[in-house]
Protein backbone atom coordinates (compact mmCIF):
# COMPACT_ATOMS: atom_id res chain seq x y z
CA UNK A 1 0.00 0.00 0.00
CA UNK A 2 1.44 3.38 -0.98
CA UNK A 3 1.65 6.44 1.27
CA UNK A 4 -1.05 8.14 -0.80
CA UNK A 5 -3.43 5.18 -0.50
CA UNK A 6 -2.78 4.99 3.26
CA UNK A 7 -3.57 8.67 3.65
CA UNK A 8 -6.73 8.27 1.58
CA UNK A 9 -7.83 5.32 3.70
CA UNK A 10 -7.17 7.30 6.89
CA UNK A 11 -9.05 10.35 5.60
CA UNK A 12 -12.01 8.17 4.64
CA UNK A 13 -12.16 6.48 8.03
CA UNK A 14 -11.72 9.73 9.93
CA UNK A 15 -14.44 11.40 7.86
CA UNK A 16 -16.79 8.49 8.65
CA UNK A 17 -16.16 8.67 12.40
CA UNK A 18 -16.73 12.42 12.52
CA UNK A 19 -19.99 11.86 10.63
CA UNK A 20 -21.05 9.19 13.14
CA UNK A 21 -20.34 11.58 16.01
CA UNK A 22 -22.22 14.42 14.34
CA UNK A 23 -25.30 12.20 14.09
CA UNK A 24 -24.87 10.78 17.59
CA UNK A 25 -24.96 14.25 19.19
CA UNK A 26 -27.77 15.58 17.01
CA UNK A 27 -31.45 15.31 17.87
CA UNK A 28 -32.26 11.57 17.54
CA UNK A 29 -33.61 10.32 14.24
CA UNK A 30 -35.60 7.16 13.63
CA UNK A 31 -33.91 3.76 13.90
CA UNK A 32 -30.91 4.43 16.12
CA UNK A 33 -29.86 0.77 16.05
CA UNK A 34 -27.68 1.15 12.95
CA UNK A 35 -26.06 4.31 14.32
CA UNK A 36 -25.38 2.57 17.63
CA UNK A 37 -23.75 -0.31 15.74
CA UNK A 38 -21.58 2.22 13.86
CA UNK A 39 -20.51 3.80 17.17
CA UNK A 40 -19.52 0.42 18.62
CA UNK A 41 -17.73 -0.56 15.41
CA UNK A 42 -15.68 2.66 15.39
CA UNK A 43 -14.76 2.13 19.04
CA UNK A 44 -13.37 -1.31 18.20
CA UNK A 45 -11.28 -0.01 15.32
CA UNK A 46 -9.81 2.86 17.33
CA UNK A 47 -8.98 0.56 20.20
CA UNK A 48 -7.27 -1.76 17.68
CA UNK A 49 -9.38 -4.81 18.44
CA UNK A 50 -11.59 -4.73 15.36
CA UNK A 51 -13.15 -7.95 14.20
CA UNK A 52 -14.85 -8.81 10.96
CA UNK A 53 -18.06 -9.64 12.78
CA UNK A 54 -20.84 -7.12 13.13
CA UNK A 55 -21.12 -5.62 16.65
CA UNK A 56 -23.71 -7.32 18.82
CA UNK A 57 -26.21 -4.52 19.46
CA UNK A 58 -28.75 -4.77 22.23
CA UNK A 59 -31.60 -2.60 21.02
CA UNK A 60 -33.21 -2.22 24.46
CA UNK A 61 -33.25 1.43 25.46
CA UNK A 62 -32.87 2.54 21.84
CA UNK A 63 -36.50 3.40 21.20
CA UNK A 64 -37.08 6.74 19.46
CA UNK A 65 -39.05 8.05 22.44
CA UNK A 66 -36.46 7.01 25.04
CA UNK A 67 -33.54 8.49 23.10
CA UNK A 68 -35.41 11.73 22.50
CA UNK A 69 -36.14 12.08 26.22
CA UNK A 70 -32.51 11.34 27.08
CA UNK A 71 -31.25 13.81 24.47
CA UNK A 72 -33.46 16.55 25.90
CA UNK A 73 -32.46 15.73 29.48
CA UNK A 74 -28.74 15.77 28.71
CA UNK A 75 -28.40 18.55 26.15
CA UNK A 76 -31.50 20.74 25.84
CA UNK A 77 -33.85 20.93 28.80
CA UNK A 78 -36.32 22.22 29.94
CA UNK A 79 -34.92 22.74 33.38
CA UNK A 80 -31.33 22.07 34.31
CA UNK A 81 -29.28 20.87 31.33
CA UNK A 82 -26.89 18.15 32.45
CA UNK A 83 -24.24 18.57 29.74
CA UNK A 84 -24.66 21.66 27.53
CA UNK A 85 -23.18 20.70 24.12
CA UNK A 86 -21.40 24.01 23.46
CA UNK A 87 -17.65 24.56 23.36
CA UNK A 88 -17.77 28.02 24.94
CA UNK A 89 -19.20 26.65 28.20
CA UNK A 90 -16.21 24.35 28.79
CA UNK A 91 -13.42 26.71 27.78
CA UNK A 92 -11.07 27.51 30.65
CA UNK A 93 -9.22 30.31 28.83
CA UNK A 94 -11.94 32.89 29.51
CA UNK A 95 -12.23 35.66 32.14
CA UNK A 96 -13.59 34.29 35.43
CA UNK A 97 -16.99 35.95 35.06
CA UNK A 98 -17.43 34.48 31.56
CA UNK A 99 -16.58 30.88 32.36
CA UNK A 100 -19.50 28.51 31.94
CA UNK A 101 -21.43 30.85 29.64
CA UNK A 102 -22.45 30.40 26.02
CA UNK A 103 -21.05 32.66 23.33
CA UNK A 104 -17.52 34.00 23.51
CA UNK A 105 -14.35 34.43 21.46
CA UNK A 106 -14.21 30.73 20.63
CA UNK A 107 -17.76 30.85 19.26
CA UNK A 108 -16.91 33.73 16.94
CA UNK A 109 -13.72 31.98 15.83
CA UNK A 110 -15.64 28.79 15.00
CA UNK A 111 -17.97 30.76 12.75
CA UNK A 112 -14.97 32.42 11.08
CA UNK A 113 -13.34 29.06 10.37
CA UNK A 114 -16.54 27.73 8.82
CA UNK A 115 -16.58 30.75 6.50
CA UNK A 116 -12.92 30.22 5.57
CA UNK A 117 -13.82 26.69 4.51
CA UNK A 118 -16.62 28.14 2.33
CA UNK A 119 -19.35 26.84 4.61
CA UNK A 120 -22.32 28.64 6.12
CA UNK A 121 -24.84 27.35 8.64
CA UNK A 122 -28.17 26.45 7.09
CA UNK A 123 -30.91 29.03 7.54
CA UNK A 124 -33.01 26.33 9.16
CA UNK A 125 -30.32 25.81 11.83
CA UNK A 126 -31.20 27.84 14.92
CA UNK A 127 -28.60 26.60 17.40
CA UNK A 128 -25.13 27.93 18.21
CA UNK A 129 -22.20 27.35 15.82
CA UNK A 130 -20.04 25.72 18.52
CA UNK A 131 -22.51 22.89 19.15
CA UNK A 132 -20.57 19.62 19.32
CA UNK A 133 -22.57 18.12 16.44
CA UNK A 134 -21.75 21.08 14.19
CA UNK A 135 -18.05 20.90 15.02
CA UNK A 136 -18.06 17.18 14.26
CA UNK A 137 -19.85 17.83 10.97
CA UNK A 138 -17.24 20.46 10.09
CA UNK A 139 -14.37 18.04 10.66
CA UNK A 140 -16.25 15.41 8.65
CA UNK A 141 -16.42 17.89 5.78
CA UNK A 142 -12.71 18.76 5.99
CA UNK A 143 -11.70 15.08 5.98
CA UNK A 144 -14.02 14.37 3.05
CA UNK A 145 -12.51 17.28 1.15
CA UNK A 146 -9.02 15.99 1.90
CA UNK A 147 -10.02 12.59 0.52
CA UNK A 148 -11.54 14.16 -2.60
CA UNK A 149 -8.38 16.18 -3.23
CA UNK A 150 -6.20 13.09 -2.81
CA UNK A 151 -8.32 11.14 -5.27
CA UNK A 152 -7.97 14.00 -7.76
CA UNK A 153 -4.20 14.15 -7.23
CA UNK A 154 -4.41 17.68 -5.83
CA UNK A 155 -1.79 17.44 -3.11
CA UNK A 156 -1.78 21.18 -2.42
CA UNK A 157 -5.51 21.17 -1.67
CA UNK A 158 -5.30 18.01 0.44
CA UNK A 159 -2.49 19.59 2.48
CA UNK A 160 -4.59 22.75 2.95
CA UNK A 161 -7.53 20.74 4.23
CA UNK A 162 -5.30 18.77 6.60
CA UNK A 163 -3.88 22.00 7.99
CA UNK A 164 -7.42 23.25 8.64
CA UNK A 165 -8.22 20.00 10.44
CA UNK A 166 -5.12 20.20 12.58
CA UNK A 167 -5.73 23.82 13.54
CA UNK A 168 -9.39 23.21 14.40
CA UNK A 169 -8.48 20.15 16.45
CA UNK A 170 -5.87 22.09 18.39
CA UNK A 171 -7.82 25.32 18.81
CA UNK A 172 -11.36 24.02 19.20
CA UNK A 173 -11.63 20.31 20.03
CA UNK A 174 -8.75 19.57 22.36
CA UNK A 175 -9.60 22.39 24.82
CA UNK A 176 -13.07 21.13 25.69
CA UNK A 177 -14.17 17.78 24.25
CA UNK A 178 -12.69 15.69 27.05
CA UNK A 179 -14.60 17.62 29.75
CA UNK A 180 -17.82 17.41 27.77
CA UNK A 181 -17.41 13.67 27.15
CA UNK A 182 -16.72 13.03 30.84
CA UNK A 183 -19.90 14.93 31.73
CA UNK A 184 -21.95 12.73 29.40
CA UNK A 185 -20.31 9.56 30.68
CA UNK A 186 -21.24 10.55 34.26
CA UNK A 187 -24.75 11.76 33.47
CA UNK A 188 -26.12 9.56 30.68
CA UNK A 189 -28.49 6.74 31.44
CA UNK A 190 -28.60 5.24 27.96
CA UNK A 191 -25.85 2.98 26.58
CA UNK A 192 -26.19 4.88 23.29
CA UNK A 193 -25.10 8.24 24.71
CA UNK A 194 -22.47 6.69 26.98
CA UNK A 195 -20.95 4.91 23.98
CA UNK A 196 -21.11 8.09 21.88
CA UNK A 197 -19.29 10.03 24.60
CA UNK A 198 -16.66 7.31 24.91
CA UNK A 199 -16.12 7.33 21.15
CA UNK A 200 -15.80 11.12 21.14
CA UNK A 201 -13.21 11.01 23.91
CA UNK A 202 -11.01 8.28 22.47
CA UNK A 203 -11.31 9.52 18.89
CA UNK A 204 -10.20 13.07 19.63
CA UNK A 205 -7.29 11.64 21.58
CA UNK A 206 -6.39 9.43 18.62
CA UNK A 207 -6.66 12.44 16.32
CA UNK A 208 -4.18 14.36 18.46
CA UNK A 209 -1.79 11.41 18.35
CA UNK A 210 -2.33 11.09 14.59
CA UNK A 211 -1.22 14.65 13.90
CA UNK A 212 1.63 14.48 16.38
CA UNK A 213 2.87 11.38 14.56
CA UNK A 214 2.69 13.20 11.24
CA UNK A 215 4.80 16.03 12.65
CA UNK A 216 7.38 13.71 14.19
CA UNK A 217 7.91 12.07 10.81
Amino acid sequence: MTADSTQSEQAGFRSKVYSILALAFSSPQKDATNLYAAILGAQKVIRSNATSSKPNVNSSGLSDVDLKKEYLRLFVGPGHVKCPPYESIYRQDRPPLQKGLVMGPSTADVRRRYAEADLVLAKTFHDLPDHVAVEMEFMHFLCAEELRALEEGNLQESARRRKMQQEFLREHLEPWVDRFAECVLRSARSPFHKSAADLLKIFVKSESEHFQGCISH
